[in-house]
């Protein structure tokens, strides 16, 4: 006997064998038991959820829906297993659609919120559903929309909102796009109304330019379009740079100068990256009036610091703070020096 037919009786035997047969004979009963607990179980009443989508049609072309209906409703049904199950099986190819007429809702008014009664939400839904389905309840139950005949105003958009950039970081501008949006409200609102503000936000810790999505702050009858804008902020680092600044004497007399030793120190300051080329010593002034002077004791040093210090610089360090200095008669060889080779304005 060949391979190939030794293999073939032996599952012929395990198939057809007494055990099998035994095998075969359980699974049918227990096939036959669940299909009599599954008939009966159908047969009984209980409860079943269902989704059915809402759509509010009929809405004239001048009306602007302010606040519109759920797109969804939660439904709880009550009937036999049966029935319920059909549904359920009804609703894969074609899903429950709930479509609400404006025009039966409509008051004629400018602008109004709209309250669709229970009763009629229960009588268009009993239509979607067999006659022996009862409605227990469905979610959200209480169902309105607002709407205008187009009441609108163009206006700017404020942020409301914090942006912070780590220490080593600023903001180097903002845009807001759009920078106007157009908002829709009732007559009275719109009157009142300066500008449409974003919803408060707070994006820190900033250290790479980038975009970010703010909402508008939402109002009952009220509507923006856009509902929300992109926040396009450039950030941008600080920076490290050393300058030469030499030391001025201010308001000094015609015959007299002011000499410091050394005639310049370095200056060292922290500045925005965006200004590093364009900020030079020319934009600091480190002087000394010659009436500070005359209040100076005799054989103390000159201790700097700057008139001005130009924007979008911080951290200023000057090295070295204090300078040793004299006041030389102009247009004469002579000149009063302090024992220590320092000024003495006073002679």
């Amino acid at each position: 006997m060949s391979v190939s037919k030794r293999a073939n009786n032996q599952w012929k035997d395990r198939l057809f064998g007494p055990k099998s047969h035994e095998l075969l004979v359980f699974c049918f009963f227990l096939a036959v038991s669940f299909g009599f607990w599954l008939l009966q179980a159908l047969n009984e009443t209980m409860e079943s959820e269902t989704q059915v989508s809402i759509s509010l049609d009929n809405v004239p072309a001048n009306v602007v829906i302010i606040d519109s209906l759920p797109s969804v409703l939660n439904v709880t049904l009550h009937d036999r297993g049966l029935a319920l199950a059909r549904n359920s099986f009804s609703s894969l190819f074609r899903p429950s659609h709930l479509s609400i007429d404006f025009s039966k809702y409509d008051a004629g008014k400018s602008e109004t919120e709209v309250y669709i009664p229970a009763s009629d939400m229960q009588r268009m839904l009993g239509h979607l559903f067999m006659a022996s389905t009862k409605i227990q309840s469905f979610r959200p139950d209480t169902l309105r929309f607002s709407y205008n005949h187009g009441l609108s105003r163009m206006l700017p958009v404020r942020l409301a909102g914090s942006l912070k950039p780590t220490t080593q970081n600023y903001i180097q501008g903002i845009r807001i796009e759009p920078d106007s949006v157009r908002v829709f409200a009732p007559a009275a609102m719109l009157d009142t109304m300066q500008a449409a503000y974003s919803e408060a936000f707070l994006f820190e810790g900033l250290n790479a330019s980038g975009n970010y999505q703010a909402g508008l702050r939402k109002q009952k009858f009220l509507k923006y379009e856009p509902e929300q804008v992109s926040i396009n902020v450039s950030v941008g680092y600080y920076t490290e740079k050393t300058v030469r600044v030499p030391v001025l004497g201010l308001n000094f007399p015609a015959e007299k100068k002011l000499r410091t030793f050394p005639a310049e120190v370095s200056v060292t300051f922290r500045v925005e990256s965006g200004r590093y080329q364009q900020t030079t010593a020319d934009d600091f002034v480190l002087a000394t009036t010659y009436e500070e002077l005359l209040d100076f004791t005799e054989g103390s040093k000159l201790l700097l610091h700057l008139k001005t210090i130009p924007e979008g610089v911080s951290d200023v360090r000057i090295t070295p703070k204090e300078v040793d200095y004299l006041i030389e008669q102009v247009g004469t060889s002579a000149f009063t020096l302090t024992e220590e080779g320092k000024g003495n304005p006073g002679q």
